[in-house]
């Protein structure tokens, strides 16, 4: 699946930016990332290490570490540090 991560923003009444000069924020993701499928990540924005981001979600401010988000914007689903609830870590007994 493709991801799309922009860095090119432009502001319309900079008339520089209007005749083809652009410039970039950068996008950084941290170690351990997991992106989904087809989602957007916008310029400047920065992931932190281990978070999950859902699959077609534009994430369009930056996430924390161990957190998961989804949604178009990207909204907070959870932290990955405590468990969902009704669901168990420990195997079965």
């Amino acid at each position: 699946m493709r991801v799309l991560i922009a860095t090119s923003i432009h502001d319309m009444s900079d008339p520089a930016c209007r005749s083809g000069l652009h410039s970039a924020l950068p996008v950084v993701i941290g170690d351990g990332a997991w992106i989904g499928g087809g989602a957007t990540i916008m310029p400047g924005v920065t992931i932190g290490a281990g978070a999950v981001i859902g699959a077609a979600s534009v994430v369009v401010r930056d996430v924390p570490p161990d957190t998961v988000w989804a949604g178009n914007p990207a909204r907070f689903i959870r932290s990955l540090a405590e468990p969902a609830s009704g669901v168990s870590d420990r195997p079965a007994a």
